[in-house]
């Protein structure tokens, strides 16, 4: 099944790609609770959840897709400024409990949205995966 602009809606290559890194970036730090892979239309490729994160603060798998276009028109709006201020490489949402954390892979041609604990870094840790995926641009 082809998405607008030819592009494989449920490519197996990019969604096995996408859960490898979602693996590898949920071990990355402490700090990151759970995250999303996103592809340029929102769709989920890919969850990874840590162990830290409880049982009960788990989001339902029918939210899921749902937040995936949240995240990618939040992110979609923050880039407008890009023309004035550069490419944007990362986005923190600071709440109460928790901050979230929108990542641009734009090497892989994906975005993270990271859930993470209210006392992380997210700067550090947005470098560190930034530094781990090699972003090109």
């Amino acid at each position: 099944m082809k998405a607008e602009g030819g592009e494989d809606k449920f490519n197996p290559e990019r969604k096995a790609s996408a859960s490898i890194i979602a693996k590898e970036v949920v071990t990355l730090d402490p700090s990151i609770l759970s995250l999303l892979v996103l592809d340029s239309r929102g769709q989920v490729l890919a969850v990874e959840r840590s162990n830290r994160l409880p049982e009960s603060d788990r989001m339902g798998e029918d939210i899921t897709p749902k937040l995936g276009i949240v995240a990618k028109v939040i992110w979609g709006t923050a880039t407008n400024a890009t023309a004035l201020l550069g490419r944007m490489e990362f986005m923190i949402g600071a709440f109460k409990n928790e901050r979230i954390v929108f990542i641009d892979l734009q090497g892989q041609d994906m975005l993270l949205a990271l859930r993470m604990t209210r006392s992380s870094n997210p700067e550090d840790v947005c470098n560190k995966i930034l530094k781990t995926f090699g972003n090109k641009n």
